[in-house]
């Protein structure tokens, strides 16, 4: 018998944690005391991620005119929860990398999650949306249920993957099928764990249903299309091959013009490569800590 919900809880726990770092980052955004130059030296502390966040602010994806070259200057730019939203980006690709398997690949899941950040960043700007980094990030999270599933219980997500070859099943209706519950709503609980902001929590509990979302509607409704836009290009996979059907509702929340969708697929595919190159260039796909985890029997 799969694994209860409740079960696959406990294991979140085997799972790596955020950095130190960034959960002092975290803290101290939430605190309107901070200064900049506070964040500033918590974020210091971690050479290395401190090299990826002014790469990818210094990067073409980003376009600014001259070279940022500090972080407080990053911070003073972009403002303190963009840098977080940045900073948590760079980060939690390595978290959950994995084994490739002939099965389920953590890379083509990554490199579709990019093109729904992408996406959801693109749709963002054509919406008016304010907060574009947010989004960035929430569509590079919508998934990250399948890759727990994936780590804590392969034997079980292996049955999930078997249906969707053999009776060509959304990779969601057949979780539903094995656990009784789907990736979604996993990527909430470990969103929860993380302790990630709560318009954020929900659009990745919601990015399926739209419609539940009570404080994140539009930006659920804004993932929703945007994991339907990656799929339609092929960017990826996200372990089926099948395409989610659009909610209607979502679609008139975002009062998107059907004559629209064209110019926006080629800006996605225009941004996609330098994304990918940016996340995806260091990620550790391959055996390692993953292997070390309490598999649910």
């Amino acid at each position: 018998m799969a694994p209860r919900l409740e079960t696959l809880v406990q294991h979140i726990g085997s799972l790596p944690t955020l950095p130190t770092v960034l959960l002092r980052v975290n803290d101290l955004v939430s605190n309107p005391r901070t200064s900049a130059q506070q964040l500033s030296r918590v974020v210091m502390e971690d050479q290395s991620l401190t090299v990826r966040l002014l790469r990818l602010v210094n990067s073409p994806f980003y376009g600014f005119p001259r070279r940022i070259s500090t972080v407080t200057e990053t911070l003073t730019i972009l403002g303190f929860n963009q840098v977080r939203n940045l900073l948590l980006t760079v980060t939690v690709v390595d978290l959950l990398g994995g084994e490739e398997s002939e099965e389920f690949s953590p890379m083509r899941l990554w490199q579709h999650s990019v093109g729904t950040a992408v996406a959801a960043s693109v749709l963002a700007k054509s919406a008016g949306h304010e907060d574009r980094e947010e989004l960035f990030v929430a569509g590079l999270l919508h998934d990250v249920g399948k890759l727990v599933a994936f780590q804590v219980a392969r034997k079980y997500f292996a049955q999930v993957l078997q249906l969707v070859r053999t009776r060509d099943l959304l990779l969601r209706d057949a979780e539903q099928e094995v656990f009784g519950y789907s990736h979604d709503q996993v990527g909430r609980l470990l969103a929860e764990q993380w302790k990630l902001p709560v318009r954020l929590t929900e659009t990745i509990a919601c990015h399926h249903r739209p419609d539940l979302a009570q404080l994140a509607q539009r930006e659920a409704a804004i993932i929703h299309l945007a994991d339907i836009l990656s799929r339609a290009l092929g960017l990826g996979s996200g372990g089926d091959d099948g395409v989610p059907p659009l909610s209607s509702e979502a679609w008139h929340r975002l009062r998107l013009a059907p004559s629209a969708l064209g110019g926006l697929m080629k800006e996605i595919e225009g941004q996609y490569e330098e994304a990918q190159t940016l996340l995806l260039r260091q990620a550790r796909v391959h055996p390692g800590p993953a292997e070390q985890l309490t598999h649910v029997s």
